[in-house]
């Protein structure tokens, strides 16, 4: 009883001390976990104070940003932008990039190129179809400046007796530049470019190949002009030329640009005439010359060009004596006067340059041409025929003899049939003599003998006239 009494006093304590110690030990825990969070807690603190210190010390210091400036330098698209060049130029600050972004289908290309200078210079390699047409272009240019300079002489010398060579020196890096400007990046060589050449522009009405000739233009380093002349041409046409071309304005002797003359012997062309164009300008002149005086049916006219043999050129002949000489034959109707024949021996040199020294001759044949019929005549040329009959005779009876005269001449003009000539020949013969123009008359009425020897009233007034 005594044990479980001391026991019962024991173990209380027992069981009180032990609770105690338990409680300590939570509380020491506790106390632990708590210092434990306090120095998490100010760690935490501690590094958010010394981040948040550090960014606003970084946005203090730091400077702004500069911005980027980008500025296009060219752009090139086609087929809805499949195709594509764009050349940009970046600025910051004080550096400069340039940025080339190229495009074919889908292949993308994405160039940086640094400027350390601002002259610079980019090549872009570009397609051969480019290439082949820019030649093709430079080469229509030479050939239209050929072609002008061919129009230029022709108006002065015949065109089968010279040559024109034109070569074009040309800056290699502006056409570039005008390659990199006007010509697509696709080009489909078998579609023709005449379309887009005679487009206008809208502001300026000028043609789309006028401003690329222009832009070929600023590309010429130099002109290259050669001409090769027939020997047969005159030295003072030599001479001409060569002041001809270079008062020109394509010409710019600054720039260097030259023209040379040459000589030779050019072959015989298929006319089988070395002077073609000469002699078609003096049968043009002769022609002209006649028809006033003689008509258009009555006449028929003939020049031809030949060498001067060596021998026969004299040594001490003017520079402008050409070595040709020139052969005039004038075939004339019958029916025309006499009278005429000496007017064109004295009016033909002085219409042509004609010069008896050098070689140049002048004949004047007689022949009956064949009557033509009346049907050939227009009914105004008929109606004017029987005119100038009436009027003849209308002068002839009111004693107005100088304006039968006149009408004579006109109807000598239009008539065709050999009768009607001779009647109006006779009635200027009448006229002549009523005006006291004895010598006129006599060999007009001769003339109409000729014509008609069996004309009894022709006779009768020669001898009235004798």
């Amino acid at each position: 009883m005594v044990k479980n009494e001391r026991s019962s006093v024991v173990f209380p304590a027992l069981k009180n001390s032990r609770t105690d110690l338990s409680m300590r030990i939570k509380y020491y825990k506790l106390s632990n976990i708590c210092s434990y969070m306090s120095i998490l807690l100010f760690g935490i603190l501690f590094f958010i104070t010394i981040g948040g210190c550090t960014t606003t010390e970084e946005t203090v210091e730091a400077e702004p940003e500069i911005p980027i400036k980008k500025k296009g330098l060219f752009r090139q698209e086609i087929d809805g932008g499949k195709n594509s060049v764009y050349v940009i130029e970046e600025t910051q600050g004080n550096k400069r990039i340039l940025r080339v972004l190229l495009q074919r289908g889908d292949l993308k290309s994405n160039l940086i190129h640094p400027i350390d200078s601002p002259n610079f210079v980019i090549a872009v390699p570009l397609q051969d179809a480019t290439s082949k047409i820019l030649t093709l272009k430079t080469a229509a240019f030479e050939l239209s400046l050929k072609l002008n300079i061919d129009q230029l002489l022709s108006r002065y010398l015949s065109p089968e007796r010279f040559n024109v060579s034109v070569i074009i020196n040309w800056d290699k890096k502006l056409l570039q530049e005008v390659q990199l400007k006007n010509i697509p990046l696709d080009t489909d060589l078998s579609k023709t470019q005449a379309v887009v050449d005679d487009e206008l522009d809208e502001e300026a009405g000028i043609t789309e190949s006028a401003k690329r000739d222009h832009e070929l233009k600023e590309a010429l380093k130099s002109v290259q002009i050669s001409v090769l002349l027939d020997n047969t041409l005159p030295e003072t046409q030599e001479q001409f030329l060569l002041k001809l071309i270079p008062a020109q304005e394509f010409f710019n002797t600054e720039r260097g640009d030259t023209v040379t003359v040459e000589r030779t012997s050019f072959p015989k062309p298929f006319s089988d005439s070395i002077a073609p164009y000469e002699e078609q300008i003096v049968r043009r002149k002769l022609t002209e010359l006649l028809m006033k005086y003689v008509a258009k049916t009555d006449f028929v006219v003939n020049v031809k060009f030949s060498l001067i043999e060596s021998n026969e050129k004299q040594e001490d002949s003017p520079p402008s004596a050409s070595n040709i000489k020139m052969e005039i034959n004038l075939l004339l109707d019958d029916t025309v006067l006499p009278e005429i024949d000496d007017f064109l021996k004295e009016a033909v040199p002085l219409a042509v340059n004609f010069d008896e020294s050098r070689g140049d001759t002048l004949a004047i044949i007689r022949k009956a041409f064949p009557e033509r019929s009346a049907d050939s005549l227009s009914p105004e040329q008929r109606t004017a025929l029987k005119d100038y009959r009436t009027k003849i005779l209308e002068a002839f009876q009111t004693g107005d003899y100088v304006s039968g005269l006149e009408w004579a001449a006109k109807g000598l003009r239009v008539a065709v049939k050999r009768s009607d000539k001779i009647f109006i020949l006779k009635m200027k013969g009448s006229l002549h003599f009523l005006l006291e123009e004895k010598e006129e008359a006599l060999e007009t009425w001769e003339h109409v003998q000729r014509l008609d020897p069996d004309d009894e009233e022709v006779r009768q007034m020669l001898n009235n006239l004798e």
